[in-house]
């Protein structure tokens, strides 16, 4: 009888039953704990449950102003914060804000090879936007300038820094996600980072990276993933449904052979 009716209900496109779509699909939202907020989107229960395990090495890359790597400082009591941000004029507010020799700033992105490379400046109002990637789907309301940044792969910096395990590394680059993994090819597939947290939604289709190639580049070198939720981290095998964009906005890659952390982080429902 309920599918009758809701079936009679969808044959209609306005009135009612758009209205009974959009309340769907921000229920949707809700429930699967879409959302920015470090506060609400399972970001922090991601930080609360690494302190635990006292990450000595962490990575911000695609670090905006600094925020991330102020409350990673925060949490990870003993941890040197390694952040990296190419747009110059957001480096130089990052710059002023994270003091300390806890902190390690570069005015750099990291990404597949080493060099320079082009990208795209929304301005200090909209500078979260920045990306390498040569289309977003922000193109069409925020208007750009192109400059160039140096980049470097994670490999290469790990080497010149005598860098040998990264507990905790972060990534949010607006699409170029992919990039910054290839870059760091060698230490993935010898095991070297333990936890990686990567952002997911329109911009890395507009790379054309959806999830079941993160999927194949994380589980190829030995890592479980999971969307991270308001609760915790639901770890599963690739759905084709994890491609919808709307899936994210944040997933964890951990290392198989990190079992008391995969635990420790998993979603109790």
């Amino acid at each position: 009888m309920l599918n009758g009716l809701m079936w009679k209900l969808s044959r209609h496109k306005h009135g009612m039953s758009r209205r009974a779509l959009d309340l769907a699909e921000l229920y949707v939202g809700y429930y699967n704990d879409f959302g920015y907020d470090f506060e609400l989107n399972g970001e922090r229960f991601v930080m609360d449950a690494l302190a635990r395990h006292e990450p000595k090495v962490v990575f911000d890359v695609g670090a905006n102003v600094g925020d991330w790597s102020a409350l990673a400082a925060e949490r990870f009591a003993r941890a040197r914060i390694h952040a990296f941000e190419l747009s110059p004029d957001t480096f130089r507010v990052l710059d002023a804000r994270l003091a300390g020799e806890r902190f390690v700033k570069n005015a750099c992105g990291l990404g597949a090879a080493d060099g320079e490379i082009e990208f795209k400046d929304y301005g200090a109002e909209h500078s979260t936007l920045n990306t390498i990637t040569a289309s977003s789907y922000h193109d069409a309301r925020v208007p750009f300038a192109l400059r160039r940044a140096p980049l470097m792969t994670g490999d290469a910096y790990m080497a010149q820094h005598g860098i040998e395990q990264i507990d905790f590394l972060k990534i949010d680059v607006e699409g170029a996600e992919h990039l910054v993994l290839q870059g760091f090819e060698r230490a993935l597939a010898d095991g070297r980072i333990t936890a990686v947290q990567f952002e997911y939604g329109y911009a890395n289709g507009d790379a054309g990276c959806l999830m079941k190639d993160f999927y194949r580049i994380f589980r190829g070198h030995g890592y479980r993933v999971g969307k991270i939720w308001s609760k915790g981290v639901r770890f599963a095998e690739f759905d084709y449904r994890m491609n919808n964009f709307d899936s994210g906005p944040n997933y964890l890659a951990v290392r198989e052979d990190a079992g008391a952390l995969i635990e420790m982080l998993r979603s109790p429902d």
